[in-house]
């Protein structure tokens, strides 16, 4: 088993809190956009290991979240694969 580096693992946690704990609507979208390729980043990592199937549960949670969030903004994401 090939184990990826620890910051590949966990760079789009924060990421994804700081686009759900941010309140000025000014900022938002780029924070929804920033997590939401973070997020799609991780899941091509895990996805082409097919090892961790609870951080891929956690991903794709995450990634319907930040989906949720985007839709419900003035402006939908930009940035979706």
């Amino acid at each position: 088993m090939h184990a990826a580096h620890p910051s590949n693992q966990t760079m789009w946690k924060p990421a994804f809190k700081n686009a759900v704990l941010e309140f000025d609507p000014t900022c938002l979208q780029p924070k929804l956009e920033a997590a939401l390729k973070a997020i799609e980043d991780r899941l091509l990592e895990v996805r082409s290991r097919g090892t961790d199937r609870r951080e891929l549960m956690e991903l794709e949670d995450a990634k319907r979240t930040i989906l949720f969030l985007g839709r419900h903004e003035p402006t939908n994401l930009k940035y979706v694969r």
